[in-house]
């Protein structure tokens, strides 16, 4: 489409539906990325690129769950406090006790343990020392234990072969202490997925630089979303609404990254220079324009080389809808990951909510606990550059396409992204 044809367009013809503009993505981008090695200790956030699995088991031995004395369960099958039964004892066995110098507990025989130590051979349970009374070399034991009772047995917490953490999943902290405990000490993890970071406007200044312009808040919010995401922006520039300029800055994102975002410039009018400047780099296919999302309704995608190029807004709201509903899944699709769970409640609406069918909307949203039962109330501001809504805020509620809206009193479900409050925020107009 020429500019020319675009200048005389009043707004777009159409919108691509959410689901049906992300399967197109999808479709239209294949990327794999490198895997790297990383020490087990600096993998957490990382994406597993093969199987973490345990070499060992864990326990290596069956061991003391507790401080006592290790014992012969048939032994002290009629022990009580009124009835103690005195065992002799053979010796003392602490964690660091090597295998090859435990002692061998017999019949009427007893060994002092402590939590984590092996249980001698001979031995089939513990005595918590709570229940014995030692006096010299020998151990009064007044309470009777099962076969097994108090004992940890070899394997129990981790069995060679088992899978401490999948492909794609993110390595979490208890993930490490799982590879620790069996003595992995590196990991196969994916590399970062690199994004480069195209903002355009003539009005745009870089924050803390003096002078009258908008500051270039969108860089911060897309380096740090892809950041928490576990991805990298490895270049960022700022242009002016200048067409030549823009595809140059798009092609030196796309020499560097896996993804190219450009924020503004994204719609149909005169200023609107970045769906020419993309189409231009040659190989460029689009993918969607106009989505039937609110906020958000401009963004857009092309696939350059097999990269996509984004295409959003630059108010923040607006660019955090387009992020999490596009960029999201290339992203943890080349981690081979799967969505993790989002916290969702259940809360009652005390104002309705409107909806323009065929859109889904996100409205930004406080909720809070009160008298027993959540409640939810849409934020009453307006655009989708107020940031400030996602401070106060601390829920998503999406209204779907085919949802007019939802009443004054319906339960909705509401993605959480803070804290629920107690009792009704006093801010809430």
């Amino acid at each position: 489409m020429s500019r020319a044809g675009r200048e005389r367009m009043r707004g777009f013809r159409s919108f691509t539906p959410v689901d049906e503009a992300v399967r197109a993505l999808l479709a239209a981008v294949d990327q794999a990325l490198e895997a790297e090695t990383l020490p087990i200790g600096d993998a957490v956030g990382r994406y597993a690129a093969e199987n973490v699995v345990a070499p060992k088991d864990w326990p290596p031995y069956d061991r003391s769950a507790v401080d006592g004395v290790a014992v012969r369960a048939s032994d002290v099958s009629g022990a009580s406090p009124d009835s103690p039964i005195p065992l002799r004892i053979v010796g003392e066995v602490s964690p660091s006790t090597p295998l090859g110098e435990l002692p061998r507990v017999g019949e009427g025989e007893a060994a002092i343990v402590y939590t984590g130590a092996p249980i001698p051979p001979g031995a089939d349970a513990v005595v918590p020392i709570e229940e014995v009374l030692i006096e010299g070399r020998v151990a009064h034991v007044m309470g009777r234990v099962p076969p097994k009772g108090n004992v940890s047995l070899r394997g129990e917490d981790l069995r060679a072969g088992d899978i401490i953490a999948s492909v794609g999943q993110r390595i979490r902290p208890w993930h490490v202490v799982a590879a620790a405990q069996v003595d992995v000490t590196e990991v196969r993890v994916w590399r970062r997925y690199r994004v480069a970071v195209v903002n355009t406007g003539n009005e745009l200044r870089e924050v803390g630089e003096p002078g009258d312009g908008v500051p270039n808040t969108a860089a911060y919010l897309i380096s740090s979303w892809a950041r928490e995401l576990g991805a990298e922006v490895v270049s960022r520039v700022t242009v002016p609404d200048d067409e030549q300029v823009v595809r140059e800055a798009v092609e030196r994102g796309l020499g560097v990254a896996d993804a190219v975002v450009v924020t503004g410039g994204t719609s149909v009018g005169k200023a609107d220079v970045v769906p020419e400047a993309v189409a231009s780099i040659p190989g460029a296919r689009l993918v969607f324009h106009g989505v039937a999302e609110r906020p958000g309704r401009t963004a857009g995608a092309f696939v350059v080389g097999g990269k996509p190029v984004l295409m959003v807004s630059g108010l923040p709201v607006a660019c955090l809808v387009a992020l999490n509903n596009f960029l999201r899944p290339l992203i943890l699709r080349a981690y081979r990951a799967v969505e993790e769970p989002k916290p969702v409640v259940r809360a009652r609406l005390v104002r309705r909510v409107a909806n323009v069918v065929g859109f889904r909307s996100y409205y930004r949203v406080a909720v809070w606990r009160e008298g027993g039962e959540y409640l939810v109330e849409p934020l009453m501001i307006s655009g989708s550059g107020v940031v400030s809504s996602l401070i106060k805020g601390n829920g998503i509620l999406v209204v779907p396409e085919h949802v007019e809206g939802y009443d004054e009193g319906e339960h909705v479900e509401v993605e959480l992204i803070g804290p629920v409050r107690e009792g009704r925020p006093p801010w809430l107009r």
